[in-house]
């Protein structure tokens, strides 16, 4: 492995630093070592004691060595601020960071040798710019990730309560500012929590390993997860951009937070091959009142009857507020109020309409046709949840796109038409592939079982239930697991 900042590669195990041209840059060994802990550490200050601990744990020596290799660094990476000092806390690297897996040489070549390879290299590089550069107009511009992206509650490291709506409200803001497209979808924050809860990680304080089971449950392409520190109007937000196979590491300082988030939002859509991303005056912020985290944290232990009157204080204050209106009306469906389910439905839908926010749009619509179902009424149900994914494809929002194509086939199913309702069975488990979603897809997959026994087509059945366990073996979805076992001809 070794990691590449600005221009640079650094193995850690030859303790070498060279330019991406090839050109070997004079660093001492130790030296090298403290450039490789502030790597480590990219975003986050590293104090003069952890320093002295790592790097010269085998000596006695005086904190002015420390100094020295900064002062060191410093003029190797000259012309660029990648050091910045932190009062009282240590020294804290800038530029973004990136790790990349390599495999040693077996045999040392030859000198010349290498330079020629080099000088081939550069060659071809230069060819393939020049000919990029001539089909530039030609080409279509190419989405750096297919599939799901997740972006993470911000930790957030500054007291007092004027920013604990950070944790959720920096996360959703940049969401929403996120476009889907045909290639990937960006999760949304309710389903975000899911994912968390699926892969038994917490809402803030997430580590290596949650990450790597993120990965496993949500089939997410891109995990973005980032923490804000500092201080009021001396903001600084350090961000991490977890692929499966590398990682980039960036930190952000800015004295207002609003540019803060705008810079990363854009830092993230560049890696979803945008220009930019949303402006913030496009976005309402929901979660950016604190009631709001309390009342989803007591959702998420299943206190209905708790996050009920908070959600209501909510509304109560904010009308607007199309998130915590959507969270009412899902724990009202919780608590079997379907009369006041139906009434928040009919004030929130038309809101939705005139704020244009089709995120909540597509999923308001959603449940006003479960509603009429749990009322009975299939044929009051289809316009609705024909309504949710109109709304839901204006927007390329592929998650409830797959949620609505799997309740026009269950309406179809209930009403006997089983040809129909395998189609669009068929139609959302697409859906869910574009979001490379393992739950969504084991779940139509079992969906299709059902309705194999329904039409008491055995091989139909067995075929489809294999291909749901498969998936869900394979993605250690134990819950799903657990379902499917309880299915039977």
């Amino acid at each position: 492995m070794q990691y590449q900042t600005l221009d640079y590669y650094i193995n850690p195990h030859a303790l070498t630093l060279r330019s991406i041209g090839g050109d070997m840059i004079a660093i001492r060994p130790k030296t090298c070592q403290l450039l490789l802990l502030l790597l480590e550490n990219a975003g986050k200050p590293v104090s003069k004691q952890n320093i002295l601990e790592t790097v010269w744990a085998d000596s006695v020596v005086a904190e002015q060595v420390v100094f020295q290799s900064i002062n060191e660094l410093r003029q190797i990476f000259t012309n660029k601020e990648v050091i910045k000092t932190i009062p009282k806390q240590g020294y804290m690297w800038l530029p973004d960071v990136s790790t990349i897996s390599t495999s040693e040489p077996k045999h040392k070549t030859n000198r010349h040798t290498i330079t020629v390879i080099i000088c081939s290299l550069v060659i071809a590089f230069v060819s393939v710019l020049y000919y990029f550069y001539l089909k530039h107009n030609e080409q279509p511009k190419q989405n750096t990730v297919a599939g799901s992206v997740v972006i993470l509650p911000t930790q957030n490291q500054i007291e007092g309560n004027d920013h604990s709506w950070v944790r959720l409200g920096l996360m959703d803001q940049v969401i929403q500012r996120l476009p889907n497209n045909q290639a990937h979808g960006v999760l949304q924050t309710d389903y975000v929590l899911e994912v968390l809860e699926r892969a038994g990680a917490p809402l803030s304080h997430v580590k290596p390993e949650h990450i790597r089971q993120i990965f496993i449950v949500s089939g997410a392409e891109l995990i973005v997860s980032s923490k804000l520190s500092g201080s009021p109007h001396d903001y600084q937000l350090s961000y991490i951009l977890h692929y499966k196979n590398t990682q980039q590491k960036g930190v952000l300082f800015g004295r207002d937070i609003q540019a803060v988030i705008d810079e990363f939002s854009d830092k993230v859509a560049k890696q979803l091959g945008e220009e930019s991303a949303l402006q913030a005056n496009n976005y309402h912020a929901d979660f950016n009142h604190e009631m709001l985290g309390v009342a989803i944290d007591l959702k998420l232990e299943d206190n209905h009857l708790a996050a009920k009157p908070l959600l209501e204080s909510i509304i109560a204050h904010d009308p607007e507020n199309l998130t915590a209106q959507r969270l009412l009306i899902n724990t009202l469906f919780e608590l079997k109020d379907y009369p006041t389910v139906k009434k928040h439905l009919m004030l929130a839908i038309p809101l939705a309409q005139k704020l244009n926010d089709k995120n909540e749009l597509s999923r308001l619509h959603y449940l006003n046709a479960i509603h009429a179902i749990i009322e009975g009424d299939d044929e009051l149900a289809k316009p609705r949840v024909e309504q949710a994914l109109k709304v839901a494809r204006s927007n390329n929002d592929w998650l409830f796109m797959a949620y609505s194509k799997d309740l026009l086939a269950r309406i179809a199913q209930h009403q006997g038409q089983y040809a129909l309702a395998k189609t669009y069975y068929l139609e959302a488990k697409k859906h869910h592939q574009v979001l490379r979603c393992p739950v969504g897809e084991s779940s139509v997959w079992a969906s299709l079982a059902l309705l194999a026994k329904k039409q008491n087509k055995l091989d139909e059945f067995n075929a489809a239930l294999s291909k749901a366990k498969q998936i869900a073996k394979s993605r250690a979805l134990t819950n799903q697991l657990k379902y499917l076992n309880t299915l039977n001809y």
